[in-house]
């Protein structure tokens, strides 16, 4: 990895992270304007404007979250409880539900697995845009196993993504949409693990298992 590729790749991701709040700052600000524009004595219009705000103020705050864990450095210091509570509230309004397997590990050591573990969601949600679930499996001890089954009717892999998850791709062939991919292969190299995925047509399924030695912190 050249001196360049951090570089590269934060670009990358805070493309990534611009692009995705500016649709719901963008629909606060529209929100505000019609708020300022609308008469006191329309409570009916002035209330479905507060809560498209509100909704929008929302969205924003739980992506800018998630993302912090995912890309940040202080992903690799949180809990398995917070880390599920960010997934969780990054696609509460999204067509994907999430499944945790067992239901409840808020005990479990992640041991700086929280970016891997919240940039494989990410991917693999983004894989079904029509909505699906997504049974999530997480393991850590003194080697770690995380396992990600998506089922929906639909399973779409963007142009790019498997490849940058494989690390068969180069800095100036990644995007903002396949950066996080790339920053999966990098986590799982630093990690001497092994990531393995599948996908079916008949069920429409995917899925994604990283396993190797757990990290010291």
């Amino acid at each position: 990895m050249t001196s360049q590729s951090p570089i590269r790749i934060a670009e990358l991701l805070a493309s990534r992270l611009c692009h995705d709040l500016i649709t719901p700052i963008g629909a606060i600000n529209t929100g505000l304007e019609l708020f300022q524009d609308t008469s006191p004595d329309h409570l009916t219009e002035s209330q479905e404007i507060l809560n498209l705000i509100l909704h929008s103020a929302q969205t924003a705050a739980a992506r800018v979250s998630f993302f912090r864990a995912a890309f940040g450095s202080t992903g690799g210091r949180i809990s398995f409880e917070e880390a599920r509570s960010l997934a969780e509230n990054y696609f509460q309004r999204s067509k994907i539900k999430l499944e945790w397997s067992p239901p409840s590990q808020k005990e479990l050591p992640l041991k700086g697995l929280t970016r891997l573990l919240l940039n494989s969601i990410l991917w693999v949600g983004e894989c079904a845009p029509r909505g699906g679930t997504l049974s999530i499996s997480v393991s850590s001890d003194d080697n770690f196993c995380l396992a990600l089954l998506l089922k929906a009717d639909s399973i779409i892999l963007h142009q790019g993504t498997v490849e940058a998850l494989e690390g068969q791709v180069s800095l100036e062939e990644l995007t903002p949409r396949t950066a996080p991919c790339y920053l999966i292969f990098c986590l799982v190299q630093e990690n001497e693990g092994i990531l393995t995925f599948k996908k079916s047509q008949s069920p429409s399924e995917l899925f994604l298992e990283i396993k190797g030695k757990a990290p010291l912190s």
